[in-house]
């Protein structure tokens, strides 16, 4: 068995992908169909950040209200906080091997290290050429 790439997150064999996900995911070369590479980027904020910035801004106005800046103050370093979060997470690109596996669509392989993403494209590139210069020869 040949190995392609073995990294901290993916190993690729002339028979395998290996994604090691929290979930460890495998894939065989042979299943695998109109794989391709998309760039995707993180939505806005999910539902939970919203209504806690919206719940902390609530917070702010009626302490400062009731209780003057005492109040508001903390209540404010708690929303700009939540605010640059959800600001740097947005707009955060990945890069995706996308396929065919078996008659489903799936996600192959995702990397926000482009360094990375490439190395791995590289290496299933290799295997799948291979796969083919092995079923033509063969």
């Amino acid at each position: 068995m040949r190995t392609y790439y073995r990294g901290p997150d993916a190993v690729i064999t002339d028979t395998h992908f290996v994604w090691q996900t929290p979930v460890v995911q495998i894939f065989a070369i042979d299943d695998l169909d109109d794989v391709r590479l998309e760039r995707s980027v993180n939505a806005g904020p999910s539902g939970v950040e919203f209504v806690a910035g919206i719940g902390l801004l609530a917070l702010t106005v009626l302490g400062g209200l009731q209780f003057g800046l005492v109040a508001a103050v903390p209540l404010a370093v708690a929303l700009v906080a939540l605010a640059v979060f959800v600001l740097r997470r947005h707009g955060r690109q990945a890069w995706e091997i996308r396929a065919r596996y078996r008659a489903q669509e799936v996600v192959v392989y995702t990397s926000p290290d482009p360094r990375v993403f490439n190395q791995v494209t590289r290496a299933l590139r290799r295997t799948m050429e291979q796969r083919a210069y092995r079923l033509v020869a063969g």
